[in-house]
């Protein structure tokens, strides 16, 4: 059962378990979130929170590292990045020995369902890319620097780098591009956005009806935080 208010240590009104029909940045994490969230019932405010920052464990496990536990952390450390996207950690983290990790990259769905055309489509959340992935053309993020997590199809046709799906996200939502569905999708024509020496190059759209599009749905959701359950298999 969710938990619908919270008190929570980083703010002094209580925060009410809603829905963001924009995207916003996380006010514990830094990070962009959209969807479901803890948002301040004073809107004067505009503080939110990740679902998963709102009500972060102060110890938790992932399968990737079965011989760390993960504490949390309100800040992050400068220059450390997430294990997982390749981002710097500037808010609320966890931290092992192994590794850092954003809330909302440590509790990402191993697994993500759906159906298309009327056949299923599955991805699987891998340690490392094991083909290159569809944004950045490359099995590494950052210029080989790091490895990085990455959504795969059980087809292996299609690759999606935790990392770049959350900068794509970022860029489009600048641009204008992002825009929620009734379903809770992404936006019909969603902007691939490959970046090239720390600037955005213009990239290629993907239409609605396209298996490629679909699958990045699911992966956006996921990412953001603020997937639907159906899509999700939950």
């Amino acid at each position: 059962m969710k938990i619908t208010e919270i008190d929570h240590f980083s703010h002094r009104h209580k925060l009410e378990l809603s829905y963001s029909e924009t995207p916003f940045q996380c006010d514990g994490c830094k990070e962009l979130g959209f969807g479901s969230c803890y948002q301040c019932n004073n809107k004067k405010c505009n503080f939110h929170l990740h679902e998963n920052c709102g009500v972060a464990k102060p110890i938790a496990t992932h399968s990737f590292f079965k011989n760390s536990s993960f504490k949390f952390k309100k800040k992050g450390k400068r220059g450390k990045t997430c294990k997982a996207c390749g981002k710097d950690v500037q808010g609320f983290m966890y931290k092992s020995k192994e590794a850092y990790l954003h809330p909302c990259c440590l509790t990402l769905p191993s697994t993500l369902n759906g159906n298309f055309n009327g056949g299923s489509l599955r991805l699987n959340l891998e340690v490392k890319a094991s083909t290159k992935c569809l944004i950045c053309q490359n099995k590494e993020i950052y210029k080989g620097k790091l490895k990085g997590w990455a959504y795969i199809s059980s087809c292996g046709k299609h690759c999606y780098h935790v990392g770049c799906v959350n900068n794509m996200n970022i860029e489009n939502w600048k641009m204008g591009y992002f825009n929620q569905s009734q379903s809770g999708g992404v936006a019909k024509e969603l902007v691939f956005i490959k970046e090239e020496n720390g600037e955005s190059s213009n990239g290629r759209k993907e239409n609605e009806g396209s298996p490629v599009k679909y699958a990045l749905d699911l992966v956006v959701q996921a990412v953001l935080g603020g997937a639907v359950a159906s899509l999700l298999g939950i």
